[in-house]
């Protein structure tokens, strides 16, 4: 699994995480296709990868607020 930010300026739908991902927003992503071998590409004017991780309370309240609406 790999961390990504959406840079994209605007919230894109995201079929594979069944859900809006926001403008900003990072979320945890799958690195591979479900055969378990083809990679997943992020476009790189969509989506930025992230090396820092969430901090877990952080990740928590994010999950609470969209679990919320």
């Amino acid at each position: 699994m790999s961390l990504v930010k959406n840079i994209s300026g605007g919230p894109l739908d995201v079929p594979l995480l069944g859900r809006m991902v926001e403008d900003g927003e990072t979320v945890e992503v799958p690195d591979v296709q479900g055969d378990g071998e083809s990679p997943i590409v992020w476009p790189g004017n969509r989506w930025a990868p992230v090396t820092q991780k969430v901090a877990p309370e952080k990740a928590a309240k994010a999950a609470a607020e969209k679990a919320a609406e």
